[in-house]
């Protein structure tokens, strides 16, 4: 965090720098780090990532000087607004323990001590630096009691998984299907930070251990707080208020506690790979932690387009704002059931959990009782995974969930903790230096809305298209293949979706959703400028583009497709819009013109 935080609660504009004032000298900065990096962390979590799994390199059994511990405070001024859980009294014990190792050294196993009654612990990892840096770090192994590798070489086996990041980096247990007990096996884990590739830390590090417990080792609820930062007008407060407490009301048990909305400026409105971690570093000063900081965007690009969510990895930061790893980052659809999915899937990633299989062949999470898809050539209906809420696209929106993915989201760092039956929840810790006080809680939204979803909408809009292609352009598609190199527009190539008039047609189609209908734009330049007369597709996407009367998030889709087919007619289109009323569209014309 910097030295001295704006504070988010005032916030009209970014706390720190501007995306476009400071992308040249941060790229200077950061060389070739934050494109590999930003991806292959993106990768670990939220979605995908180069794996490594070079055997566990043997701890030394040294380790562990100079960890202090700390707490939060409990008083009655704790107990939550609304629903159901928390109605007793100050929690006896602390939900949440801080244990904190500094001056660390890289390749050093630092032996932690694991009480019975833990439902699961957090490891973070961080530099010692006055503002966010770019440099890496992160968890190279945790070893558990039996000697067995729970983490090795900054991954699980078999995942995705990227356990470093820029300037932080985390890693959790549980994660696995064999660590997954409820408590968790008591005794001494030993967890090694590194310097993810480079293999040497940058500067002084800290290690700090967070540790989830209850009275009798069992999950007795909890209340989820959350910061709301709404990008310029990408959705309106009460829409953003509706879609938290849909998605988290009762989620796994949880319910929802306070919400505090923030607005950052339009210019955070389209957020590509380079400007993620930086639009993550705008939630510094935010209210109350542990919380979900939940950052509304009006659309990605770059490698990230055509992304519905992002999140840095899995698990994320949810006790410390301003981080590159604070929070979560979503492009909402404006379909209440839709976003419902999209906010939890990327919760299911802050928390520590993997995609049920990955798009990458030979890929999936490590649990036991998730199923896996053997062949994601087929139509994804028919994956026995295809219910599951951590399926890549969504699936059927279900938000099905199983045993052991719930027992990581209870076990993780996300929310404040009650600590027996009847118990109240926990009070916030206390805040970072610098931080503002929070808002008043939000009240709950008039009813309407399901928590529930139904399937992807596919009316006539997706009649000409193969089943797969209208999966991908219906359903959620988070960050993942970023890190992959192949991104949304290659597995729609692979599921048949890659004609360019089938494409306008779809996006041309009012009776489509909108996001369906920007995808559809984005695609059709793609294919347009691979095997189509990229000139009369330009030139219908342009018209559509500068149409006023198509949704916001049609025209951004279009203005990608421009991009794609033509640079000229991107150029061209950046000029016919610069005066255009809405000032999102007109950023991403002259970004698309760059």
């Amino acid at each position: 965090m910097t030295e001295s935080p704006a504070p988010a609660s005032s916030a009209t504009g970014p706390s720190r720098g501007t995306p476009d004032g400071e992308r040249g000298a941060a790229r200077a900065r950061r060389g070739g780090l934050l494109a590999a990096g930003a991806l292959a962390a993106l990768a670990a979590g939220a979605c995908g990532g180069n794996v490594v799994v070079d055997g566990f390199e043997p701890i030394d059994g040294t380790g562990g000087s100079g960890a202090t511990t700390s707490s939060a405070t409990s008083s009655s001024s704790g107990v939550g607004q609304g629903g159901e859980i928390g109605e007793g009294g100050a929690p006896p014990i602390p939900p949440l323990v801080e244990e904190e190792f500094a001056d660390v050294t890289a390749g050093k196993s630092i032996p932690v001590h694991v009480p019975p009654g833990t439902l699961g612990i957090t490891a973070v990892a961080q530099l010692v630096t006055s503002s966010p840096s770019w440099d890496p770090v992160g968890i190279e192994s945790i070893t558990g009691p039996d000697g067995r590798a729970l983490v090795s070489s900054y991954s699980i086996p078999g995942t995705l998984a990227h356990f470093f990041n820029h300037g932080i980096g985390t890693a959790a247990v549980p994660q696995t299907g064999t660590a997954a007990s409820v408590p968790l096996v008591p005794g001494t884990y030993w967890i090694t930070v590194g310097g993810g590739t480079t293999g040497t830390l940058a500067g002084p590090a800290r290690l700090s251990v967070w540790r989830r417990q209850t009275l009798d080792g069992r999950f007795h609820g909890g209340k989820i707080d959350v910061n709301a930062f709404i990008a310029g007008d990408a959705v309106s407060e009460e829409y953003m208020r509706r879609a938290l407490r849909s998605a988290y009301s009762g989620f796994v048990g949880l319910d929802v506690g306070d919400i505090n909305v923030h607005h950052l400026g339009p210019e955070w409105a389209v957020v590509d790979e380079e400007l993620l971690p930086s639009v993550l570093e705008q939630t510094a000063g935010a209210a109350g932690r542990p919380a979900l900081n939940v950052i509304a965007v009006a659309d990605f690009t770059g490698r990230l387009e055509m992304a519905a969510g992002a999140t840095p990895s899995a698990p994320s930061v949810a006790v410390e704002h301003g981080t590159h790893l604070s929070g979560i980052v979503v492009a909402l659809f404006g379909d209440l059931e839709a976003d419902a999915v999209i906010l939890r899937h990327e919760l299911g990633h802050f928390a520590g959990l993997f995609h049920t299989t990955e798009m990458e062949a030979g890929y999936a999470d490590p649990l036991d009782d998730t199923a896996a898809c053997e062949d994601m050539g087929l139509p994804y209906e028919r994956c026995p995974d295809y219910d599951n809420l951590m399926f890549p696209t969504g699936g059927d929106f279900s938000s099905t969930i199983t045993p052991q993915q719930t027992r990581i989201v209870q076990a993780s760092a996300l929310y404040r903790g009650v600590v027996e039956d009847g118990g109240g929840v926990a009070s916030p810790l206390p805040v970072d230096p610098g931080a503002s006080a929070s808002e008043a809680p939000v009240a709950p939204p008039a009813p309407g809305g399901s928590a529930r979803a139904g399937a992807p909408d596919r009316r006539a809009w997706a009649a000409a298209l193969p089943p797969r292609a209208a999966t991908l352009l219906a359903g959620h598609f988070c960050g993942h293949s970023a890190a992959l190199g192949t991104g949304f527009f290659g597995w729609l190539r692979a599921a048949g979706g890659a004609g360019a008039d089938r494409l306008l047609a779809v996006g041309r189609d009012p009776g489509a959703p909108a996001h369906v209908r920007a995808r559809a734009l984005a695609a059709a330049g793609r294919a347009a400028a691979a095997s189509a007369p990229a000139a009369r597709v330009a030139a219908e996407l342009q018209a559509l583009a500068a149409d006023p009367r198509l949704p916001r998030r049609a025209r951004l889709g279009a203005i990608q497709g421009v991009a794609s087919a033509s640079p000229d007619a991107a150029r061209a289109l950046a000029a016919r819009l610069a005066a255009d009323p809405d000032e999102v569209v007109e950023r991403m014309a002259a970004r698309a013109a760059r």
